[in-house]
């Protein structure tokens, strides 16, 4: 079997492409790809800084370079959790409103183009797999061969 005949190089192929294709198209618009994410993922009520980074998939250390560069546009503002001070909850100010509704709509129309272009079928056939394979990863040991043992004498040499 050849690197293109496995899936996750065709995955890791093709979420290079779209993630080279949303940075242009965000940057395009003053802002990077992961700014334009936490816009997304920054819900109307607040969102716990701690929350931000699984859902995003980020790490602490970049997570907070992000936000403190929204912060310092005027995208975002923190404010103590009104139950938990010891918390503290991300808002989208007027100005992140607005840039989360051209990175929405941006993430909507580029979806339709990728729609028509696959095909419905192609689509729901894609999602259904993308979930399956998700699921299939919350438990990855199922996926280790049973004879697999890992050599790791002559890696260090």
């Amino acid at each position: 079997m050849n690197a293109q005949e496995t899936i996750d190089f065709q995955l890791r192929w093709a979420w290079t492409k779209l993630a080279r294709l949303y940075t242009s198209l965000a940057e395009s618009h003053g802002i990077s790809m992961s700014v334009g994410y936490a816009l997304l993922s920054i819900e109307r009520e607040g969102t716990p800084s701690t929350k931000l980074g699984p859902r995003m998939g980020m790490e602490a250390t970049s997570l907070s370079r992000t936000l403190k560069g929204m912060e310092d546009r005027g995208l975002i503002e923190r404010r103590p959790d009104a139950t938990d001070r010891r918390s503290v909850r991300v808002f989208l100010t007027e100005e992140g409103v607005k840039a989360r509704r051209q990175t929405r709509e941006l993430v909507i129309e580029l979806n339709a183009q990728l729609h028509e272009l696959l095909g419905d079928d192609a689509v729901a056939q894609l999602l259904q797999g993308l979930a399956r394979l998700n699921e299939i990863l919350e438990c990855p040991d199922q996926l280790i061969p049973t004879n697999w043992q890992p050599q790791t004498e002559s890696l260090q040499k």
